[in-house]
């Protein structure tokens, strides 16, 4: 029995291995690669695989173990600062998307019962997918980055509750029922605080002399949530989320999620695959009016609701965009309600079809709006309407900021203030240099604020923020973040507004600083071979060279 398993399990990894070249090639997202991999493997392709049960059970640990790093990531401290935004943005989001999963419910001739899947599938987001975009693009303590992980906090609470209510619904309207998943649920949470804050501490400490220890500790640790929430009747995916949690803000944390990360990308393979292989186009074009209205609503009303609802709260309209359409997807706890619900015999096959068929392809479409996340806004801010409005302006942002009162001329602009980019400034402030930093995590930025640092919140594409900062009357620019796309974006631009402009930039790779000095950098610094000081000498014989 195990041979054949281990034969599926092989030809998608093999066939996905294919596919992820291939999408490299194109410079698609990797995702996409896998659920097409599910799609080819599967009933609805060649049929190889046909029996996907024990290999979607397998895909759950992608799920655990991705949910497990989002929970080590999670910081409350940094969360709080955001908290009444993604409660408050959060409830209403959901309470308004549920409520209209009834109305479309009602419209189509579904019982009640129905309804109430369609609503939660309209309501949740995927942790899962947001978490993978956000940590592949560093956006994890971004402004956007931190609400949606709120937003996704709470609905993962809910979900708590919603699960386990749901494969009991004859005892819903019991308040004792109610009461006890509830409390429940808050015991499971209680439990990784408490072991956060008096277990951990001493045992990390012990393990983290070798690594071997570390990496079972925290394996140990998952499987341990994920057995206590299967014991309190609550999903699996759930114990390893708040598994992370119970072993988050250490120092260890980071070496944890690289230690995991082989796990999760595996099993995160299976998961994708396994969604390809869910897909029934039959059942798609059966009920094609209701497959493509339940995907409107998810892909366009919801990320345009959230949106507004961002926008309204003060978050202006690029961090508001970003939210929406990053949010703009079904959830994988639908996957796995859905499923429940397919054996207990609540819902029908073609139904289970359905709802799965639109949980794939909403998250197979969220990569595609993130990257285009930029485009959006650009559009949408030159209509007349948007134009100059007061609600496109972040008043919510401005307040961490600290902003040159008149435009500086002769200045340093510098990208990014993570460690190299805190070595560079504290140069730069001992230098009495004019200089202006550009950084997106709201913490480093109400920081700097704080020290007298000129500083802007954003991202180093927003050609507002470049405008602002005065990128065209700067005579020197220092890029400290990682990401040659990005920065050739802005060296192309700088090249353009003020051609005489010193530009200094950080590469990942030989590659890399190649396309930077092919986009006009006058200097490209790797940080494996260049230690910090190199790059602190370069900037002082760029100033010396240039001194006003």
């Amino acid at each position: 029995m195990a041979l054949p398993i281990l034969f599926d399990i092989g030809l998608i990894i093999v066939i996905s291995a294919i596919l992820a070249y291939v999408a490299k090639f194109l410079r698609q997202p990797i995702l996409v690669a896998y659920v097409i991999a599910g799609i080819i493997v599967g009933p609805m392709g060649m049929g190889i695989i046909t029996n996907t049960d024990e290999i979607a059970l397998l895909s759950e640990l992608g799920i655990v173990f991705l949910l497990f790093s989002v929970g080590l990531e999670i910081d409350f401290r940094k969360l709080r600062h955001v908290g009444f935004a993604s409660l408050a943005g959060g409830a209403i989001q959901i309470a308004l998307m549920f409520c209209l999963g009834f109305v479309v419910a009602g419209v189509f001739g579904l019982d009640s019962m129905l309804a109430i899947y369609i609503g939660l599938l309209l309501a949740f987001s995927s942790t899962m997918i947001v978490a993978k975009i956000l940590a592949d693009k560093d956006e994890l303590n971004t402004m956007h980055g931190r609400i949606m992980l709120g937003i996704l906090l709470l609905q993962d609470v809910i979900a708590i509750i919603v699960l386990p209510l749901m494969a009991n619904m004859t005892a819903v309207t019991s308040l004792d029922f109610t009461l006890s998943i509830t409390l429940r649920g808050l015991g499971l949470f209680a439990l990784a605080i408490v072991l956060n804050k008096f277990f951990f501490p001493r045992i990390l400490d012990y393990a983290a002399e070798r690594h071997e220890v570390l990496f079972v500790t925290a394996v140990a640790n998952c499987f341990f949530f994920i057995g206590a929430s299967y014991f309190l009747g609550f999903s699996i995916a759930i114990g390893g989320f708040i598994a992370g949690i119970s072993m988050a803000n250490f120092p260890y944390n980071i070496e944890i999620a690289g230690e995991v990360h082989a796990l999760r990308d595996f099993f995160s393979i299976l998961f994708f695959s396994t969604l390809g292989m869910q897909l029934n186009f039959m059942v798609i074009q059966h009920s094609l009016p209701l497959f493509i209205t339940l995907m409107l609503l998810l892909v366009m009303l919801k990320p345009a609701l959230l949106s507004m609802i961002y926008l309204l709260l003060g978050y202006g309209g690029r961090t508001s965009g970003y939210v929406g359409l990053g949010l703009g997807q079904s959830s994988e706890f639908i996957f796995i309600l859905v499923a429940e619900m397919l054996v207990i015999g609540s819902i029908t096959r073609e139904f289970y079809s359905l709802l799965i068929s639109v949980v794939v392809l909403s998250i197979v479409i969220t990569p595609y709006a993130m990257n285009a996340r930029g485009g959006f806004y650009n559009l949408f801010s030159r209509f007349k309407f948007f134009r100059g409005h007061s609600l496109l302006h972040p008043k919510n942002i401005h307040v961490i900021e600290n902003q040159p009162k008149d435009q500086m001329e002769g200045h340093v602009i510098v990208f990014g203030a993570h460690r190299m980019g805190d070595k560079i400034i504290k140069y730069l402030a001992s230098m009495k240099e004019k200089f202006v930093v550009i950084e997106r995590d709201p913490e480093i930025v109400k920081e700097l604020g704080r020290q007298n640092v000129y500083i802007k919140y954003g991202d180093a594409e927003n050609e507002e923020i470049l405008e602002k900062v005065g990128l065209a009357k700067a005579r020197l620019v220092i890029l400290t973040i990682p990401y040659a796309d990005t920065s050739s974006f802005v060296i192309r631009r700088a090249r353009r507004l003020n051609p005489g402009v010193r530009i200094i930039a950080r590469a990942q790779s030989e590659q890399d600083a190649e396309s930077l000095y092919l986009a006009g950098a006058d200097a490209v610094i790797i940080p494996e071979l260049v230690s910090a000081e190199k790059i602190v000498k370069k900037i002082d014989h760029f100033r010396k060279e240039k001194k006003l």
